[in-house]
């Protein structure tokens, strides 16, 4: 629902609201502010049609329509009248976005807002929610549907058929499959079977999307096997305009299609809609209960280990026992030259899942420790976009202060969590290896969004405190020291501070168990811990994110009680007669007494996406003027350039030939390609026939 001050508050009233001087002089304030808006937007416009009065550009008016909302935008986008009104009421009813583009779909082939054909029915229906999911920004809805079609099945019934074309893609995946969906749900409508593709088309499917990846880009390839199974369960034929000039080599001339060059609009529906839109569509299927789409289980992976392909065209999922969230490599696919991997999937010392947000951070946005940007040598920056294993598939990045940073090892064998900017500045240059990258904050939206199960959390302060809390302990325990810790959790029987939890379960027992026996052969000098120096025990140590140091060949712990309780040793290191098995967390909490969380159940992998969409870019030199000049002006299209062109030995300088459109004054019949003519007539356009010679 879109709500603004003035849906509460009339302007004429602002004055005489019973309110604070303080609140008073605050919503003054905002409503001269909005007056201002409208009258600098009011400003320009007039000022815009002034100038396109003199018929200098190629339109007489100013194209771009005022709309002060989504329902206006829309309706004067597809130019249906009463459209504004009717979505504007079905959001003050609370009906959420996609609701509506159900609700307004159904009116319109039932006739709500006129009597259509069934094909213009379909038509408008489609385009309209393609219009109100993208808000009415876009040319989506317009130019990225070429044209709806009722088509017949072998059988003899009719399907729906949707021709889509290249400016799809603006729409974005969910708007796509949208278009699909409302396409399925007003057919039904209607009474049209669903698309039954032949062998042929499908196969044509399979050979058309690989090709169109050779020659333009796609976010997701989606497999053989998922085409497959898109085509023949898609209740709707998804279709489109001839966009490539190259041609499939196989399953040409097919009777239902129409084409044999690439259908640019299709591949993108398929590919980065369905196949790379899955969850989502998945969970937009659930919510508003629409049938037949039980397919999108085996390709969302719910339960399903491959899909088999088998010669007769059915497929047969294979069932997992173990359903737990796989690593996902997706994110890998296409990565470009000069942009890096951070993480691999799921793979330890990767970004470690945090949950929240902060005051910079929201939707498709991820939060990284300013320490993590400056340690991975600027490559991250504020804005940068990063491709992320999950839950969706990528983030813009904003700096976050309150998680945990990275820890790194430096060049003299120190390992060192890096929390602060001043400090990762100051030690960038001695970092021999990142070992931990540290946290990434994420917020829960993103994950009801995309249709992701939630993740176990990183163990963090917040929760701790929680569990805190309820065993009656109130205060702030931020930062405080190894001892007070321990107490803590002897004393309350709660869990392990979360700065003291260690990564146990990045390592498996007989790492641990090893690491037992060597803690267990150190000694303790004053107040530090202090090891012989030994390869593996230090890689465990790393792996742990136990902060040391390395001097004169031993290995130094400084903060190190913690460490040695959960080994199962005293702190004089002789070891406890308890026994234990099970997996490393388990034995931790059973030869220390303590409850020790999880740390990093779960890592995300991620690469770097498109750095130079954190830069504003500018062409250099900055145009002035757009004029059709051929390729007289050279690759810039330069005016300067086209003055010194000469086509042949023989021809005048600055002289070219171009193809505009060719118009004729409506007072002295004069042609020229002005829309205003010498004699200031207004022209209009002249439509010429090459086979026949004739201008009209």
């Amino acid at each position: 629902m879109q709500l603004k001050l003035t849906d509460f508050i009339k302007s004429e009233e602002k004055n005489d609201i019973s309110v604070g001087d303080g609140i008073q002089a605050l919503l003054n304030e905002i409503f001269d502010y909005h007056e201002k808006i409208l009258k600098e937007i009011e400003r320009a416009y007039d000022l815009a049609r002034r100038a396109r009065s003199k018929c200098l550009d190629p339109h007489p008016d100013v194209e771009i329509l005022v709309a002060r909302n989504l329902s206006e935008r829309v309706e004067k986008l597809v130019g249906m009248e009463g459209l504004a009104k009717r979505i504007s009421e079905l959001e003050y009813e609370g009906l959420e976005r996609e609701e509506i583009c159900f609700k307004i779909a159904e009116e319109i082939v039932e006739g709500k807002f006129g009597e259509f054909g069934r094909e213009e029915a379909l038509d408008k229906a489609i385009r309209v929610a393609v219009a109100i999911q993208t808000e009415g920004v876009v040319s989506a809805p317009i130019e990225g549907i070429a044209k709806v079609k009722i088509d017949k099945n072998e059988d003899g019934t009719e399907f729906l058929k949707i021709y889509y074309a290249g400016p799809i893609r603006s729409a974005g995946g969910t708007a796509q499959v949208i278009s699909v969906l409302i396409g399925d749900f007003v057919r039904r409508k209607l009474g049209l079977d669903r698309y039954k593709p032949t062998k042929e088309e499908i196969l044509r499917y399979c050979e058309e999307i690989p090709l169109y990846k050779k020659v333009s880009n796609l976010q997701y390839l989606p497999s053989d096997e998922e085409i497959r199974l898109i085509v023949e369960n898609c209740p709707i034929c998804i279709d489109g305009e001839p966009t490539e000039e190259i041609e499939v080599s196989g399953y040409r001339d097919l009777k239902r299609v129409e084409t044999n060059r690439v259908r640019g609009g299709m591949c993108l529906v398929i590919a980065e809609g369905i196949a790379l839109k899955a969850p989502k569509l998945k969970k937009m299927v659930e919510k508003l209960k629409i049938d037949g789409w039980d397919w999108l289980d085996r390709l969302t992976g719910k339960g399903v280990e491959e899909v088999v392909k088998f010669t007769d065209g059915d497929y047969k999922p294979k069932v997992e026992e173990d359903e737990s969230v796989k690593p996902a490599d997706k994110y890998l696919l296409d990565v470009v030259a000069g942009r890096p991997v951070f993480s691999h999937p799921s793979m330890k010392g990767g970004f470690r899942l945090r949950y929240g947000r902060a005051r910079n951070s929201g939707f498709a946005t991820v939060g990284i420790n300013p320490a993590t940007m400056v340690i991975l040598n600027g490559f991250i920056a504020i804005g940068t976009q990063l491709k992320v294993e999950r839950p969706g598939k990528a983030g813009g990045v904003v700096p976050v202060t309150t998680i945990e940073g990275p820890t790194v090892r430096l060049k003299n064998g120190d390992l060192v969590r890096v929390n602060d900017y001043k400090t990762a500045l100051t030690l960038k240059d001695e970092v021999d290896e990142i070992i931990d990258l540290g946290e990434i904050l994420i917020n829960y939206g993103d994950f009801l969004e995309n249709n992701h199960p939630l993740m176990p959390s990183s163990f963090c302060y917040e929760w701790w405190i929680q569990e805190c809390r309820k065993k009656g302990l109130n205060g702030d325990f931020r930062r405080i020291d190894a001892e007070t810790a321990l107490n803590l959790c002897d004393e309350y029987n709660i869990p392990l501070h979360p700065d003291y939890t260690y990564l146990w379960h990045d390592i498996d027992p007989e790492d641990y168990f090893y690491l037992r026996e060597f803690v267990s052969n150190g000694k303790i000098d004053g107040k530090m811990l202090v090891l012989n120096y030994d390869d593996r025990a230090k890689r465990i140590l790393e792996d742990l994110l136990v902060e040391h140091k390395v001097r004169d060949g031993k290995i130094v712990i400084e903060r190190w009680k913690v460490l040695v309780r959960c080994l199962g040793l005293t702190f004089d290191l002789r070891k406890v007669n308890i026994e234990a098995d099970g997996d490393t967390l388990s034995i931790v909490r059973k030869l220390s007494g303590l409850d020790v969380r999880a740390k990093a159940p779960t890592r995300i992998g991620a690469r770097m996406g498109r750095p130079e969409k954190s830069k504003e870019r500018r062409m250099s030199p900055p145009p002035h003027i757009l004029f059709p000049l051929s390729l007289a002006g050279g690759k810039q299209r330069n005016i300067k350039e086209a003055i010194n062109y000469t086509s042949s030995y023989n021809s005048v300088k600055g002289e070219i030939e171009v193809e505009v459109a060719l118009r004729r004054c409506k007072d002295c019949g004069k042609e020229s390609f002005w829309l205003r003519c010498d004699c200031g007539g207004v022209t209009e356009q002249l439509f010429y026939c090459p086979r026949c010679k004739v201008k009209s």
